[in-house]
């Protein structure tokens, strides 16, 4: 039995045409399966701890990133609190990004991924615990916070919308301050973003960290430092081509299990959600979640 929890805005629309064709495949298929919409913000974390709750032993997420972010937060905090360890998730990947199921390896048509939900197997993978909100693809402090607000208040969300305006904010010059504390090491740096992620990707595809694996037991934390504009901007555009940007210098990485950020910014980005008055206390979570490979 599958309990496929459907965000029919995700993607701007797509998913509720993904939806259609995932079901007339299982039906086609004599597959059992329950839909579950969503109406709105955080619902999707509520629909999968009932689910949990109720006995569901496999769960589907419909949606983009944010959806499967809500879903997992549903998920690990009723196996948490029931004390259940065999509930798994499969990935329909129908938002804009689609950044954990890219990280994944998972593939990005739904009639092929609804064929890996049914025959594929449930695999142990790591989450982030940032204060009590459990991360999948990426969250961070600095310019980002920045261009989620522009992006979020834009006409049009493209796959391109986060890396136009992260350029155009680097334009602008911003900057921050930052206190990092990392696995009990401390040390400062003046830059544009700190990240901790848990995949390789994010915005929809931008490979911002290559060697980030989402089963090792580590976080990865990106550091990009302030430089002028243009040298910024020239870095920085390697990543629409596909190209590492990681050099030691002007974008720094680290691995590690513990990471804290202080920063004068009163909000934390966390899988395109803007959470406010969060303390950025960030721990690795490894194997908290069954996802279906």
């Amino acid at each position: 039995m599958l309990d496929i929890i459907v965000n029919p805005y995700a993607g701007r629309g797509r998913a509720k045409e993904e939806i259609k064709k995932v079901s007339a495949y299982l039906d086609e298929n004599k597959i059992a399966y329950t839909l579950h919409f969503t109406n709105g913000k955080n619902h999707a974390t509520d629909i999968a701890f009932d689910l949990v709750k109720e006995g569901a032993k496999k769960i589907v997420s419909c949606g983009g990133d944010g959806t499967i972010h809500e879903i997992v937060n549903g998920i690990i905090s009723a196996t948490t609190k029931f004390g259940i360890n065999d509930v798994s998730l499969g990935i329909l990947p129908a938002g804009t990004g689609n950044d954990f199921a890219r990280s994944a390896g998972l593939p990005l048509d739904t009639i092929e991924a609804i064929k890996k939900i049914i025959s594929g197997v449930s695999t142990p993978v790591d989450t982030i615990n940032i204060d009590g909100v459990y991360e999948i693809c990426f969250a961070c402090r600095g310019i980002d916070i920045d261009v989620v607000n522009m992006v979020n208040s834009g006409k049009k969300k493209t796959q391109y919308s986060y890396l136009k305006n992260i350029l155009l904010c680097i334009f602008k010059g911003l900057k921050y301050d930052f206190d990092i504390i990392l696995d009990g090491n401390k040390f400062s740096s003046t830059g544009i973003i700190v990240a901790t992620l848990n995949g390789s990707t994010l915005a929809g595809g931008i490979n911002l960290c290559p060697l980030a694996k989402i089963n090792d037991g580590l976080m990865d934390v990106i550091i990009i430092e302030k430089r002028n504009a243009l040298k910024s901007l020239a870095r920085l555009s390697k990543l629409v081509k596909g190209s590492s940007i990681i050099d030691g210098d002007f974008v720094k990485h680290y691995t590690g299990k513990h990471l804290e950020i202080y920063t004068k910014q009163s909000l934390i980005d966390i899988d395109g959600e803007l959470f406010e008055n969060k303390k950025f206390d960030a721990e690795i979570a490894p194997n908290s979640l069954n996802l279906i490979l």
